[in-house]
């Protein structure tokens, strides 16, 4: 259940964070299908995960209220934007980029050890 909470805030995490990046380079480059892929992913940097993970868990729940809050679509967007901005922050905070994290975050997606080792270190 744990794990699934976590699961799910990182995806939500995820599509507000990098829900504009993904926009511009969209608008910017032809897409193409991205494989996925396996990458080796340390001890230390699961941790600036787990850290950052922590940071963008709280950035969530304060822009999800404010969200929640507003009508007018465009100071939604003000707001998206803005929360954007506060989770890259958080990202670089903890010692990663934004490319990182996401590579990270697919990895941790598709293995379950590393979404024990996740789990763990979100426990402590």
């Amino acid at each position: 259940m744990q794990l699934r909470k976590h699961l799910s805030l990182l995806t939500l995490t995820g599509t507000l964070l990098f829900g504009v990046h993904a926009v511009a380079q969209e608008s910017a480059a032809p897409q193409q299908q991205a494989a996925p892929q396996n990458i080796e992913v340390s001890e230390q940097q699961l941790q600036q995960f787990a850290d950052a993970q922590m940071d963008l868990a709280s950035i969530q729940q304060e822009f999800s209220a404010r969200l929640q809050e507003v009508e007018d679509p465009e100071k939604a967007r003000d707001i998206q934007r803005e929360a954007n901005q506060e989770m890259t922050t958080a990202v670089q905070d903890a010692g990663l980029d934004v490319e990182s994290f996401n590579q990270i975050a697919m990895a941790i997606q598709n293995d379950p050890e590393l979404q024990q080792q996740l789990t763990s270190m979100l426990q402590q």
